[in-house]
């Protein structure tokens, strides 16, 4: 698989009337659910894991930890998509970092990282991704290697002084 060409971008979404808040422009809520939507897609597509995966194994991805960068406003109508890239796995997590783009002048308007646990959902605990995945997931991994992250990634939430 080589992703450094094409790293994974989701499809191109648009600000609709409901995700406007009362300062005009994207609601946080709706950040948050475009990015999920964003590694629902990945996951899907890319590495199989995603909705179609849950479904028949009964094992899904749960979200241990997330932080958000919030660089630019997204206002109703305007369309964006998001690259993902794997920072880091092991046989049961996924640490992503994605990068929400304005479609139009392909500047970043916001960035998530976020950690993801598989889940055995008939008890409800983590378990191991199946071979295959783990497969993928490490040769998507090891494609993004490299890669310029966005800068935002690891930083710790904190007042500037």
């Amino acid at each position: 698989m080589e992703v450094s060409d094409n790293i994974s971008e989701s499809p191109v979404e648009e600000v609709s009337k409901d995700w406007i808040d009362y300062n005009g422009h994207m609601n946080v809520a709706y950040y948050t659910f475009a990015f999920d939507r964003a590694i629902d897609f990945f996951l899907e597509t890319k590495l199989g894991i995603g909705p179609t995966h849950v479904k028949n194994e009964n094992q899904g991805p749960y979200s241990l930890q997330a932080n958000y960068h919030y660089l630019q406003e997204l206002k109703l109508g305007d369309k964006f998509n998001t690259k993902i890239f794997i920072i880091d796995a092991d046989k049961k997590r996924i640490h992503l970092a994605l990068e929400m783009l304005s479609f139009l002048s392909r500047a970043k308007v916001a960035i998530c990282e976020t950690v993801l646990i598989n889940v055995d959902l008939n008890c409800r605990k983590s378990t191991e991704y199946p071979a295959w995945a783990q497969k993928k997931i490490f040769e998507y991994k090891n494609a993004c290697h490299g890669l310029a992250l966005p800068k935002e990634i690891g930083k710790p939430i904190t007042l500037k002084k």
